[in-house]
Order: structure tokens, then sequence, then C-alpha cells
């Protein structure tokens, strides 16, 4: 077949014009063919940014930070030699370490009073303006003792609907007002990484609600301060919206435009080697949230905004995994936890009570300090072969695979 036939449509098949036949042949074929030899270099780089937090990967819960003065440079060292450049606290005192529960106006000036020496390490805030299980002043009336749902043999202390439908309005607005404008008022906004709503608030029974308050709420903040970003402060969708994993109203949250960061919560989520991957990908033990449910729903979504994974640990007793806080089989169930987040997008990691000394500021019962032995803190940062050092090592090396690490640096727990 000749190309003028070709071209006139002279045979059947496709039919061209002599033009379309040259702009092929002169104009379209060489764009391919340059696009194909340049196609590395073309495609948009997809890696995720591992230093999206003020430089790092890492988040320091220190959730009484803001009401204690307690070992203050010894915290601050320890977050140096961690990299951990946020530190995550909770602008209420669950811990009832001061007299009183403090108002918007003195935590805002906390948080100003603490700006030289954060500036001074380049370490950010990251501050949830209530807590599900300490409101703010006033709203004491809006919490009580509820069952947990789908366990109700486990009881917690927490918000109540009644502040959802309205009660917030109260004290709540007013209390995160007068903290953002006192620490712009005392020029320390620049030491604020971030804000949360709050801390793990829901209305298991009535998402919609938990919905309609948080579209509220962080309209109220951004206005109040469009500069700074707005994490969720939320668990995952299993603590929105129970038992649900295509939760519609998980998703609206998520969506939220004021929202920059999306966080999840994750204590014993144990995984298990899948032979077919070569991962540990395979849930046994969901722990307090599937994680996973999230993940998919975030692929499902497209949802394009880094997820950080705010809390993540084990705890210090788990029967029948682990009787011990030193087992070596704690460890890699941790490892597993912190690579399984990894391998799906997450771009932060904040272990539970990351503090030098649980007895006197943190908490013994998750997190590196439940590990015994001595700290990275106490060697200045020189390797050990403690427990505690261990999952250290893992978190400090982030984003480097956590059970890569473990390999690396201690051979001999053949994990």
């Amino acid at each position: 077949m000749t190309t003028t036939e070709c071209v006139r449509g002279e045979r059947a098949g496709p039919q061209f014009t002599r033009k379309q036949f040259l702009e092929y042949a002169f104009v379209k074929g060489p764009l391919c063919a340059w696009w194909f030899r340049n196609l590395e270099q073309s495609l948009p780089l997809a890696e995720p940014d591992y230093k999206f937090l003020n430089g790092g990967c890492l988040i320091a819960n220190h959730h009484e930070f803001l009401f204690t003065t307690h070992l203050l440079w010894e915290q601050l060292e320890y977050y140096k030699i961690m990299g951990a450049k946020v530190i995550r606290a909770m602008a209420t005192d669950a811990n009832h370490l001061m007299p009183r529960q403090l108002g918007g106006f003195e935590v805002g000036a906390r948080i100003a009073l603490l700006a030289p020496a954060l500036r001074l390490n380049d370490i950010k805030l990251m501050i949830a303006f209530t807590n599900n299980h300490c409101p703010v002043p006033g709203d004491e009336k809006y919490a009580g003792n509820t069952p947990q749902v789908g366990d109700p043999t486990k009881v917690y202390y927490e918000i109540l609907e009644p502040w959802y439908e309205g009660g917030y309005k109260e004290n709540y607005l007013p209390f995160v007002k007068a903290l953002i404008t006192t620490v712009q008022r005392f020029g320390a906004q620049d030491v604020i990484f971030a804000w949360e709503p709050g801390n793990e608030l829901h209305t298991p029974l009535n998402p919609e609600k938990f919905l309609s308050f948080y579209r509220e709420a962080t309209a109220f903040i951004k206005d109040l301060d469009p500069q700074t970003k707005l994490a969720t402060g939320t668990m995952g969708m299993n603590h929105i919206d129970p038992g649900n994993p295509s939760s519609e109203v998980a998703a609206a949250v998520y969506e939220l435009e004021e929202f920059d960061i999306i966080t999840l919560h994750s204590y014993d989520f144990l995984l298990e080697r899948d032979g077919s991957t070569g991962e540990y990908d395979r849930p046994v033990s969901v722990g307090d949230m599937p994680i996973d449910w999230d993940f998919e729903l975030f692929r499902t979504m497209n949802l394009d905004k880094p997820v950080v994974m705010e809390e993540i640990g084990t705890s210090r007793i788990l029967a029948p995994r682990w009787h011990n806080p030193d087992e070596p089989t704690r460890l890699v169930y941790e490892a597993g936890l912190i690579d399984f987040a990894l391998r799906n997008g997450a771009v932060g990691w904040g272990p539970w009570s990351l503090t030098t000394q649980p007895e006197r500021i943190g908490d013994g019962w998750r997190g590196p300090c439940s590990y015994p032995g001595m700290s990275l803190y106490e060697t200045g940062g020189q390797p050990t072969d403690s427990p505690r050092a261990r999952i250290e090592e893992c978190y400090r090396s982030l984003p480097h695979p956590a059970l890569s690490t473990l390999r690396e640096k201690f051979p001999h727990l053949k994990i």
C-alpha cells in the first residue's frame, strides 16, 4: 500500500488526511520520542516529605509540657538527640499539675514564656486546644463517664454529646480565641507548628454531631489564625464512626478544607509477616484503632494531605503476646507498626510520652519510656543495647525502616 493510498483512505482501515499524516510524522512523532527519552525526569516526584515536621519526621508527645518546667532543659536536650523538632502538648491539664485549670490567656502566656527556649533549640509546638478526657475550664459539666462503643466493659471520662450540640460555644470558643490572640499579641506565633481543635474528640453514637462541630470549630480557628497549620487531632475513622470502614463522616472530616494535616493514633496494632509480600502487613490484632481502614480510605479518596501517626506505640505488657516490657517480641511488633505506616505514606511519627523520666513527667505504660534500661539521653546519644535504646534507635532513624534499623544495629537479636 502506498503512502498516497493510505492518506487518501483508498484501502480499508483507519483513514488519515495528508495534513494529519504530516503532523504526525514531523510534529507528534518527534515529540513522543523526546517524551519517552526524557520520561524519568519528566514525571513529577511523588516522594513523601519526611522533613514535614519542622525539618524532621518525629513528634515528641509530652502532653503536660505547658504545665511543668520540671526538667525543661533535659527534655529539650533529649529531643535534640532524638531528632524531634515538634513537641505535641495539650492546652488543658489532665494530670492536674497546676492548682486549677488555666484559662486561654494564661495558657497562651505560658507558651510565650517558653518561646525563647523553643527558638534556641529550633523546636515548635503542636497544641490541642482541648482534650476529650480533660475539657477547658467551665466545660466539666459537659463531661462524664461513658462506656466505650463496642466494648462496654471499658469506661472513659470524656466530653459528652450536649457539648457538641452547642455547649462548646460557651467556654471552648472563648478559650481558643484567648489562647491564640495571646500568643499573637506576645509575638510567639512563630513557635507554633500546628493547632488542633482537640485531642481524640468524637460522638461515636451520632458521628454527624462531631462533623458539625468540626466544621464550625475549624472555620473559627482559621479565621483567627489563617497562617498556622491545622491538624485533625483524630485517632482514626473507627473512633469517629465505630464499625464503619467506609465512613462518609470520616471522609468528610478529612476533606475539610481548613485541615492541613491528618492525624492517626494507634496502639497495639499488631502485624505478622505475610509470606506473599515478605512484609509485616497481616493484622493479627488491631489494638485500639484499625488504621488500615484509614489508609485504604485515603487511597480511595486520593487524599492530598500529609498523614502523621501522631500517637503510636505498644503497651508495656500485652498478654499473651508478651509478658515483660523488654521482650524482643514487643520490639518487633512495634517496629512492624512503624513500618506499616511508613509503607502506607505516613510522613511523621509521635511515640507516646517521649520523655526522659516516666516516673516524674511521663507515662510509663506506653512509649519509649515504658521500655526498661538506659535511654539515649543518658548516653548522650551514643548507641547502647538496652531495650529502651533499641526502640529509640528505630524512631530516631526514621524514615529508615524500623525493622531494618533493628537488623543493622542489633544483629544479635536475629530479627
